[in-house]
């Protein structure tokens, strides 16, 4: 769901390899025709390693905040809590939900039972229990303790230990996203005598947390990493990881990535919108890998008490952006012209359903004609709008570039309010840091492989990324249809609906759809390369080259 769910300063670029290997040109229409997958081409994940390896730095985009579940709600947090920690269910790299720490019934519509699996314990060595569950469930729940997934549990009734091993989640009504949801940060578990005793230390570099997965904290410091370690006595033994140590490290500068990596000095990342992806390509030094991507450019509209109140002119500057410049210059041809907000490896269940209605969608492209129009039927020429970005972040600036280029040309004002790269995420979570800006950008994703999962946190009332109260009732009453509705083909008809009511209507502009990009040294294999490495253990199988 984003969270920012996510705010994404990420912006993934590689398509354009997959998409040739599909017959078909980077930045083309991508047709779905024949229910040819539009990820066809793409890599799921990486053949194992096999060689042990000492250490590795990992990067993520900036400084790591939190580790508490209930606070990740961007890249650098999930991409920690996925190494460490461990949901009730788990997303394999295709997306289709497994076991996690437990499996799951449904007795009924209204019920769900979750039964942990033989052996599953913490780091300390103490098992995992029901109280254990209970307990992580109703705090991620807990709206009180300011976390991001409150509405995850909207529709729930209780959550109650019903045995030994179980428990038992009761709903006010159906609702088929949870199981995607408690594959994801709101189904992590921690243990909860270790959580009481740290209070409002747990996640933080004061304090400590305990989870269950392949690696364990050894130490967080900020401006230096979060070290983990491999866990000798992780419960699932089929599971070997073959590296000791992995440090996340924040790398905000590109070029700075891009020499670590060629260097040595850093040893993998899932980058996006990478100026050097190319350079990179061509280097014997490292590998890059293109997976299935669940995440989608977009500009947040996040004030429509402004000028981009009016759908004319959300609609114009749609119409005024060049998104081709964008996957020429930010992507380096690596992503697609979209059609919805969603992007189409999102299609997780109901594919030939959600394929032919994303066929059938027209492909968002460039009309300053048109669009002047709108804004002179508006009444908003020469009205200024204020876009939110960071200068820090290239990916972030030039795509704010290419809105404020457009804006200009079809008669409106832009003002550019940048920030720091650390910053940024301020715009998600803190209304203050949005006072005075019309929009921003983002690379967001939904927590599943579900096009509803990032939807439902832009349109519903209350949504988590709904930022100024944007309600309309047709796409509210499709999506809270396909909540209930059990059959994944007529669940699927219905986001589909809404999701094309969603580009009419423009909550969000989309940009371009991008992939998921792994890098890594040449002598590293293993990572998860889809998207899933966001919500599920992705260096299970990571370690040397044979």
């Amino acid at each position: 769901m984003t969270r920012p769910r996510r705010w994404v300063p990420i912006a993934a670029a590689v398509l354009a390899l997959a998409l040739a290997a599909c017959g078909r040109s980077a930045g083309s229409a991508g047709s779905t025709a024949g229910n040819v997958s539009p990820t066809k081409g793409l890599t799921a994940t990486t053949a194992a390693g096999t060689k042990p390896v000492a250490s590795v730095v990992w990067a993520v985009y900036r400084d790591v905040n939190s580790l508490d579940p209930i606070f990740a709600f961007d890249y650098p947090e999930n991409t920690a809590d996925s190494l460490m920690c461990e949901s009730l269910l788990r997303q394999s790299p295709s997306g289709a939900l497994q076991p996690g720490l437990a499996t799951v019934t449904h007795p009924s519509s209204t019920t769900a039972v979750y039964t942990l699996r033989p052996g599953v314990k913490f780091w300390d060595g103490h098992p995992v229990t029901p109280a254990d569950v209970v307990y992580s469930l109703n705090r991620a729940a807990d709206a009180k303790l300011g976390g991001f997934y409150p509405l995850v549990f909207q529709r729930v009734k209780s959550i109650a230990a019903t045995g030994s091993n179980q428990v038992t989640i009761t709903l006010k009504q159906p609702d088929y996203w949870l199981d995607g949801e408690l594959a994801s940060m709101p189904g992590i578990v921690i243990e909860k005598s270790v959580a009481q005793q740290q209070g409002k230390n747990y996640g933080t570099p004061a304090g400590k947390i305990m989870c269950s997965g392949p690696y364990m904290l050894k130490s967080w410091t900020p401006g230096v990493g979060v070290v983990a370690v491999r866990n000798p006595h992780y419960w699932n033994t089929a599971v070997r990881p073959q590296v000791q140590q992995i440090t996340l490290k924040g790398v905000p500068d590109n070029n700075t990535l891009t020499s670590g990596l060629l260097t040595g000095a850093i040893n993998g990342a899932y980058p996006g919108g990478l100026s050097t992806l190319n350079q990179l390509r061509a280097s014997k030094a490292v590998r890059v890998t293109q997976g299935p991507g669940w995440s989608s450019d977009l500009f947040i509209v996040s004030n429509f008490k402004g000028v981009l109140g009016s759908v004319k002119v959300r609609q114009a500057l749609s119409l005024a952006v060049n998104r081709q410049s964008i996957i020429n210059s930010v992507y380096k041809g690596a992503a697609l012209l979209p059609r919805w907000i969603a992007n189409p490896g999102t299609f997780g269940y109901g594919g030939q359903v959600f394929a032919k209605a994303y066929d059938s969608s027209p492909v968002l492209t460039q009309n300053l004609a048109q669009a002047k129009k709108l804004v002179s039927q508006a009444g908003a020429t020469g009205k200024t709008i204020t876009i939110g970005m960071s200068s820090q972040l290239s990916d972030i600036a030039a795509v704010a570039g290419a809105y404020s280029s457009a804006a200009q040309a079809i008669g409106l004002k832009a003002k550019l309010h940048s920030v720091s790269a650390q910053n940024y995420i301020n715009f998600f979570t803190d209304p203050k840091a949005r006072a005075g800006v019309d929009g921003f950008l983002t690379i967001n994703y939904g927590d599943y492989a579900d096009p509803a999962a990032l939807l439902s946190t832009i349109v519903l009332p209350g949504g988590s990324q709904n930022y100024d109260n944007y309600n309309d009732p047709k796409t509210t009453a499709l999506l809270e249809q396909a909540r209930g509705t059990a059959d994944p083909g007529q669940r699927a008809a219905l986001v589909a609906q809404a999701e094309q009511l969603a580009v009419k209507n423009l909550p969000w502009i989309p940009n371009v759809q991008p992939v998921s990009v792994l890098i890594t040294s040449k002598n590293l294999t293993g990572a998860v390369a889809s998207f899933a490495y966001m919500f599920a253990p992705w260096a299970d199988s990571l370690g040397g080259t044979g």
